[in-house]
């Protein structure tokens, strides 16, 4: 093989998405606000997209699947992907999608970011008391 043709398999295989970890960042980022999140099982990741089951907090169970062109709702059950469809709404974030069908996403995620800018509130009144105190 010549070296052009090697530089141009390498540079490809660097650029390949590794869609399980894509969708494992995805599960690790909503955990806090839904009531499970999941890799599925009988759907295994490809080369091409996830799937990944999702309970929200209000209970609505859904299979999601992860791809270059977004995430959007497939399956209305865990490990189901019957309404996969070229015409289903696609969402750039997890959060649009959790946003767009739970309202109590939208309360989780607002009650803890109000979470953490009061202890960052707290941390820097603390800062600022030990500065006085010197």
């Amino acid at each position: 093989m010549n070296d052009s043709v090697a530089k141009y398999y390498n540079y490809g295989d660097a650029n390949i998405i590794d869609w399980a970890q894509e969708a494992e960042s995805v599960i690790r980022d909503i955990a806090e606000h839904v009531k499970e999140a999941s890799h599925s099982k009988l759907l295994p990741a490809t080369r091409t997209e996830a799937y990944i089951n999702i309970t929200t907090l209000g209970d609505k169970m859904m299979c999601v699947k992860l791809n270059a062109e977004g995430l959007q709702i497939v399956g209305n059950v865990h490990d189901d992907k019957t309404r996969d469809s070229s015409t289903n709404t696609r969402y750039e974030t997890p959060y649009a999608l959790l946003s767009d069908v739970c309202s109590s996403y939208v309360n989780s995620f607002g009650s803890s970011l109000v979470n953490a800018l009061t202890a960052l509130d707290q941390e820097h009144s603390q800062h600022r008391e030990l500065e006085d105190v010197e």
